[in-house]
């Protein structure tokens, strides 16, 4: 099947800004990194404004778009919900920045919980009974975890520019997020694509969504904690892999599409 790009940078924009706020949200109480977190918060919510638009040139007309948004059960409305409410929160995170900690902090939490479950729930709206590959919750689970990853790459990046004189514990929090979110992409990507196909004939695309998305930020995260002052450095080799990883795991799943009627060997 053709790989809808736009639904692609999408998932993979939306998801990442997610994320990154969640790094910011769990900075608010853990004070190591604070300097990043004005920064990173509007890093956030750019990406989450971009991917939104990929997502509204996909359906190419204006008419398509208010179609879609009258269906309050459909994918499309929830993704569209949830992006437009971590954005608010996001903009009234940043309004209180100087003004109001505990608005600020709340605003972190309940923006950081949304942007997560926006990663999930974009995975989660391939899941339909007429594909086959898609039908299974370890795609939205692959979507969550390569979102992980690319969130807190970011968030380690902002996090070493902005803390140029940082020391070793200023940034550990950083980049051991920044190993889980490695970690949580390796393992879901893997079990995704071992799942649905066959990994030897698309050696490429499981290199770059395992190896590339998982591993390399995993590494990046684990020599981060030992190399402060290689901090900048690691965390852009890391948002590099992270972003081909989410996008990899993505284009996999448009070209592992499988429709149910080809095991009946009849076309609907």
């Amino acid at each position: 099947m053709e790989i809808a790009w736009s639904l692609v940078l999408f998932t993979a924009l939306t998801g990442c800004g997610g994320w990154l706020f969640a790094g910011v949200a769990i900075d608010e109480f853990a004070k190591k990194t604070s300097k990043a977190n004005f920064v990173a918060a509007i890093v956030a919510l750019v990406l989450l404004i971009v991917g939104g638009l990929c997502s509204v040139t996909h359906l190419e007309h204006p008419e398509n778009m208010m179609a879609a948004l009258n269906h309050p059960t459909s994918g499309i409305f929830i993704e569209a919900v949830l992006v437009g409410i971590a954005a608010a929160f996001v903009i009234v995170y940043l309004v209180a920045y100087n003004r109001n900690e505990m608005l600020r902090r709340i605003c972190a939490v309940v923006g950081a919980v949304v942007g997560v479950a926006l990663s999930f729930m974009a995975g989660h709206s391939y899941l339909m009974d007429a594909v086959y590959t898609w039908n299974t919750m370890l795609l939205p689970l692959a979507y969550l975890g390569t979102a992980a990853a690319s969130g807190f790459a970011v968030y380690a990046l902002v996090a070493a520019i902005r803390h140029n004189e940082t020391t070793p514990a200023d940034m550990k929090i950083a980049f051991i997020l920044l190993a889980v979110g490695g970690v949580a992409a390796a393992l879901t990507s893997l079990l995704y694509l071992t799942g649905v196909m066959d990994v030897a004939d698309m050696v490429l695309v499981a290199v770059g969504a395992v190896a590339v998305g998982g591993v390399v930020p995993l590494a990046c995260g684990v020599a981060g904690l030992k190399a402060a002052n290689s901090a900048a450095v690691l965390a852009a080799v890391a948002v590099a892999g992270a972003l081909i990883g989410a996008v990899c795991l993505r284009c996999a799943m448009w070209m592992a599409y499988v429709p149910l009627e080809n095991f009946f060997g009849i076309t609907l």
